[in-house]
């Protein structure tokens, strides 16, 4: 007997201070990403807040699912990114027993498609767990990297690729100026955020990527500070002001949710490309995050097909890559 059970939470702190005492934190778990995606699709997408608790109560784990109502049908479509979490040590069985309670959670005679990416090593034994839902792959895994950013400093510069290292002490050489804004402590900057927002969306057009829009980061900054330690940052790389206007080079976003964070999205021009900007902007975001508290870094996901330049240059920063086992429906 597992005696596991399903509580809904309604209180952001609650579900803060559980998200940071799992394993690892993840950005589609956070309270802010849940308020962002329902501001972003204007109320049609709605979170529902899951923590699962022991026989004693003590919260265990957690899963935050994306409902949508489909009125010409009658049926609820939900999506469970990269959940449920669960605390350090929890076997196994347990681990299975929950998957079973959400599954029966939103049961198909009540007209409930769950589309499910499960936070699980890819592998036969995970493959098989979702199958025993009766749950089918329909996605192969998603894969991405993380940092351990709990080493000092000086180990963490020394865990770089070669090459990423020199091209680091290049830009630290190159004249730019760095500044940085985070959304709760007062310093944002929304001309600089809304430039690189337009940026963004022009990217995803141009290679038709399917990321978050400019209007989902909008509303996670705009969400920021509802629970505690989930903020966004504003890297960005400039040459200095040319007729009172900076002249930029390069900019990142950062999305802080807890003990980690997540590298959202970046851009750059050619002459920030010619400084290597972006190698600067990512290495302060490291200290930065590192300075607050933060534990893990996830760079946002490595496709070595389609975006075989990218990945290397966050694999240039030494972390570890893991692969999720699929999406299942």
């Amino acid at each position: 007997m597992t005696n596991l059970r399903l509580d809904p939470c309604s209180d952001p702190a609650a579900w803060a201070d559980t998200h940071r005492a799992m394993r690892f934190g993840v950005l589609e778990q956070s309270w802010t990403y849940g308020d962002a995606v329902a501001a972003a699709s204007h109320g049609r997408v709605r979170p529902e807040r899951w923590l699962i608790r022991d026989a004693a109560g003590e919260a265990v784990g957690m899963a935050q699912v994306f409902s949508r109502r489909l009125p010409l049908f009658g049926a609820r479509f939900l999506r469970l990114v990269r959940g449920p979490l669960f605390r350090p040590g929890i076997e196994r069985p347990r681990r299975e027993a929950a998957l079973a309670l959400i599954r029966a959670a939103y049961p198909w005679r009540q007209r409930c498609l769950l589309w499910w990416l499960p936070e699980l090593n890819g592998g036969t034994e995970s493959e098989a767990a979702m199958e025993r839902l009766g749950l089918r792959q329909m996605v192969t895994g998603y894969s991405s990297i993380r940092l351990d950013l709990t080493p000092p400093p000086e180990r963490l510069r020394a865990q770089l690729d070669g090459k990423w290292r020199n091209a680091l002490k290049q830009a630290e050489k190159a004249p730019m100026l760095i500044e940085l804004a985070s959304r709760i402590e007062g310093s944002w900057n929304d001309a600089v955020f809304g430039a690189l927002m337009a940026e963004h969306d022009e990217h995803r057009i141009d290679r038709r990527f399917l990321g978050p829009d400019a209007a989902f980061y909008q509303a996670f900054a705009a969400a920021a500070g509802a629970a505690p330690e989930e903020d966004a940052l504003l890297i960005w790389a400039h040459a200095g002001n040319h007729q009172g206007k900076p002249r930029p080079l390069a900019g990142i976003l950062v999305l802080r949710h807890g003990r980690a964070a997540t590298y959202a999205m970046g851009w750059s021009n050619q002459a920030g490309r010619l400084v290597k900007a972006h190698y600067r902007l990512l290495w302060r975001a490291v200290a930065e995050l590192k300075q607050r508290g933060v534990a893990q870094f996830d760079l946002g996901g490595v496709d070595t097909e389609r975006g075989a330049g990218v990945a290397r240059f966050k694999l240039g920063l030494g972390g570890e890559v893991f692969t999720l086992a699929g999406s299942f429906v």
